[in-house]
C-alpha cells in the first residue's frame, strides 16, 4: 500500500510554510509515507497524488472563527465550488479530483486533509510566527489524534 504526506505552502512566505513544516515533522514518526511539498496547483496535486492509496495533506488556512495554532480536519467536499484551498493555489481539491475521476486516473481512496489555523499567510521573506514555532508539538498531537 502506497501513502504519501503532502505539506502544503511556501517555505519562503512566512505562516503559508506551516504546511511543510508539519508535513515534515509528521513525517519522521511516519516511516512508510513517502513525503511531497510545495506550492502544488490543482493538476500538480492530481499528479502528486495519482497511484498513492492514502494521502494525507497539510496546509495553513485563514479562520477568523477559531483559534491560531488550531488543526481542523476537512473533506474532499468542503472545496467544491471554492476557488482554491488557499491564495497561492489555483484549484480546489474538488475540482481536482472530480477532473482525475473523469480523466479515469488511479487516485486515493482515501485523503485526510488537515488545516492549520493562522492569523495570516504572511510576507515574502517572513519566519513562521513565534506563536505557531511554540504549538507545533501539540498540532503534530492533534494531526496523529486525527489519523
Amino acid at each position: 500500500m502506497k501513502k504519501l504526506i503532502i505539506g502544503m505552502g511556501n517555505e519562503y512566505y512566512g505562516n503559508d510554510a506551516l504546511g511543510i513544516i508539519v508535513a515534515r515533522k509528521l513525517r519522521e514518526t511516519l516511516p512508510e509515507y513517502d513525503l511531497k511539498t510545495g506550492a502544488f496547483s490543482g493538476v500538480d496535486f492530481l499528479e502528486a497524488i495519482e497511484e498513492y492509496d492514502e494521502v494525507i495533506v497539510i496546509d495553513s488556512i485563514v479562520n477568523p472563527d477559531k483559534p491560531i495554532g488550531d488543526v481542523v480536519e476537512l473533506k474532499v467536499e468542503d472545496f467544491a465550488g471554492l476557488k482554491s484551498f488557499s491564495y497561492l493555489h489555483s484549484m480546489s481539491f474538488a475540482s481536482a479530483i472530480e477532473l482525475g475521476r473523469q480523466l479515469k486516473l488511479k487516485l486515493p481512496e482515501k485523503i485526510k486533509i488537515f488545516g492549520i489555523v493562522v492569523d495570516k499567510k504572511g510576507e515574502i521573506g517572513e519566519e513562521l510566527s513565534p506563536h505557531l514555532r511554540k504549538e507545533l508539538e501539540s498540532m503534530l498531537t492533534s494531526i496523529r489524534k486525527m489519523l
